[in-house]
């Protein structure tokens, strides 16, 4: 039998590309960032978070949730939006600073098939057509995964949490999926033996941000809270989310005394990795083979997206926190916001405002500690915050997440820059907006430099404060995804008047409709 082999490029030859340059979070997450990761989107990690968890009654819980398959139209079927069986999918905990991962949580799926001989694929009519439950026979093509705990610093190769779990199918429309959230959504949240819990499925789109804006040179409709468009808005996700105790992630194995005790602080990030070897077989079947090689990474939004360049994007996606020191003089003297400065400059006319921004002088230190080496203790901040995991060895990339803090009864989007402590950067929580955070940090726009803490560095933003959906209010918080059989407000149907619809249609020979105007 023929086949097709096909390799990835050997790891050493990527880390020799390490880079001199920003590894300054900006502006978007990362959606098909590098060349490489933009054509294997089932495995492009998207967003990553994490938070002490809020439910009621759940306060001694931390929420870690990572996206993967980004841009997921709702209708885009037959076969839809699953996991990849081929992608190994982990989320990662350093609690001893060392940029090596402490915890390692590997998700792996399991595609079935119900019916090969049906013409359509992820849901079909081996009943009645509709998926009332996760183990309806009409879910033709349904996942199982198992979940594996790895601590490699202790020696221990693997220890199997959770298996035969199953994801609900995509969110296809109200007559084949109908009481999405309640009949397969929410069945599909499965309690662990810690008292924890995971889920895996599909989700809204929960990140907000006027994309189109960021890329057409910062062409922003607006730069307060509001008067930007949510770019992202109705399009869907694959989300990996778990819940553990907090003793479950800190280095004592207990929860922390105090928010600067040594075991307060812990890094988190995600990556999704493939086998080295792929064979194609002449009837279209694959094999894998060989050992896994990493070729998506994301801590903090967004590092690679807009700030790696182009040649050393797919580097980036396969280096580990280990290899992030190369980036601090860098991180000192960065560019971006210099790009801001020029663009704000030369197009920043809003609502007949134009704004010349003022930037903090390098060394960025600030810049260094928010994104790369963690916040100590120091007088803005208070005695009582910090995101240093104590023993850390150098600048890190991920999320550091303070366990001790308590989740905020007055929970602020701006998250610490709007005096809320348990939010960004310190974790990352759903609703925080990191955008208009990130925008912020990088024009100096923080007590952290006051001398430059005023509009509009302290006051710009994308004009998109929140999702368009409400984020549920307990595990895994995002919200249920938009349904397949509902149009967006971009492609709703054309209006026509009483009379012009009445009327038979009448063409050229071209089709173009003759006798009917789009209302």
């Amino acid at each position: 039998m023929k086949k097709i082999l096909f390799k990835f490029a050997s790891g050493t030859a990527l880390l020799s590309l390490l880079f001199a340059t920003v590894l300054l979070p900006a502006m978007a997450s990362s959606h098909a960032e590098a060349p490489l990761i933009s054509m294997d989107r089932y495995a492009d990690n998207t967003d990553v978070y994490a938070f002490r968890s809020t439910e009621a009654g759940r306060t001694g819980f931390v929420t870690l949730i990572s996206n993967f398959v980004p841009f997921q139209d709702p209708s885009g079927g037959p076969q839809f939006f699953r996991f990849d069986d081929n992608v190994l999918y982990e989320i990662k905990v350093d609690n001893t600073g060392d940029g090596v991962p402490d915890i390692i949580f590997q998700f792996q799926f399991t595609t079935q098939r119900v019916n090969n001989n049906t013409i359509l694929g992820h849901t079909t009519v081996n009943e009645d057509g509709v998926v009332r439950n996760l183990t309806d026979l009409d879910y033709n093509m349904p996942q199982t995964y198992s979940v594996t705990r790895v601590e490699p610093s202790s020696g221990r190769q693997g220890r199997l949490i959770a298996s035969g779990l199953r994801t609900p199918p995509s969110n296809v429309g109200p007559r084949v999926t109908p009481n999405y959230e309640a009949a397969l959504g929410q069945p599909a949240v499965y309690d662990l033996k810690n008292g924890g819990k995971v889920f895996a499925g599909q989700r809204d789109e929960g990140f907000f941000i006027d994309v189109g804006a960021v890329f057409d040179g910062l062409a922003f409709r607006s730069i307060g809270a509001s008067g930007g468009v949510d770019t992202l808005r109705g399009f869907n996700v694959n989300t990996i989310a778990l819940e553990l105790p907090i003793e479950d992630l800190t280095r004592s194995r207990s929860i922390p005394a105090s928010s600067t005790a040594p075991d307060a602080v812990v890094g988190i990030w995600s990556t999704a990795s493939r086998r080295t070897y792929r064979v194609l077989e002449a009837d279209g079947t694959q094999t894998t083979s060989g050992g896994w090689r990493q070729i998506s990474r994301l801590g903090n939004p967004l590092v690679n997206e807009l700030v790696i360049p182009l040649g050393l994007k797919d580097a980036f996606n396969a280096i580990p926190p280990t290899s992030d020191s190369v980036a601090v003089p860098a991180v000192l003297d960065p560019e971006l916001p210099k790009i801001i400065r020029l663009i704000f400059g030369a197009y920043g006319d809003f609502n007949g405002t134009r704004y010349f921004i003022d930037i903090p002088p390098p060394p960025r230190n600030d810049l260094a500690q928010i994104f790369a080496l963690g916040i100590p203790v120091n007088p803005v901040t208070g005695p009582n915050y910090t995101t240093v995991i104590q023993g850390t060895d150098g600048p890190h990339e991920y999320l550091r997440l303070n366990l001790a803090i308590a989740p905020s009864a007055t929970p602020s989007r701006l998250g610490l820059l709007g005096g809320d402590v348990a939010g960004f950067p310190n974790g990352r929580r759903v609703t925080d907006d990191v955008v208009d955070i990130e925008l912020r940090a990088v024009l100096g726009g923080t007590p952290f430099t006051p001398a430059f803490n005023r509009p509009p560095n302290n006051a710009v933003g994308d004009g998109v404060s929140t999702n368009e959906q409400p984020y549920l209010t307990r595990f895994p918080y995002l919200a249920s995804p938009n349904q397949g059989n509902q149009p967006r407000s971009t492609n709703s149907p054309a209006q026509f008047s009483e009379e012009e619809s009445a009327a038979p249609p009448i063409v050229d020979g071209e089709g173009k409709l003759l006798n009917r105007k789009r209302g």
